[in-house]
């Protein structure tokens, strides 16, 4: 009789696992979307790094856009470089400073000695 109070008195542990297999499939399930949800915003291919390729993409494209208009620019020049001396007077007389004989020049700078004083 003593044995039979004993079992009366302990508490019950709660059902087996195959019982809260319904539960624990939907943990389960609950976990696997958590994880993918948290991948597809800050993995690889994540959302914050798809727009960071895209503003890095627009970037470029207008880097290209300006390369390549300097690029016609550059390519007009020697277009017209080919086509006649003038061009290559008028290049030289720009960029070093040339003068043809018998002209008179006027500098206009502030500083014609360049601070030597």
């Amino acid at each position: 009789m003593f044995a039979a109070n004993q079992q009366q008195r302990l508490p019950r542990r709660g059902l087996p696992w195959s019982q809260h297999r319904g539960l624990l499939v939907l943990c389960l399930m609950g976990a696997s979307a958590l994880l993918l949800l948290v991948l597809s915003i800050f993995g690889d291919q994540g959302v914050f790094r798809i727009r960071r390729l895209d503003r890095d993409r627009v970037d470029l494209e207008q880097k290209v856009r300006s390369i390549e208009s300097d690029n016609a620019a550059l390519r007009r020049q020697l277009r017209d470089m080919k086509e006649g001396r003038s061009s290559y007077e008028l290049a030289a007389r720009e960029k070093l400073g040339l003068v043809k004989p018998g002209e008179i020049v006027y500098d206009f700078r502030s500083d014609p000695l360049g601070d030597r004083r």
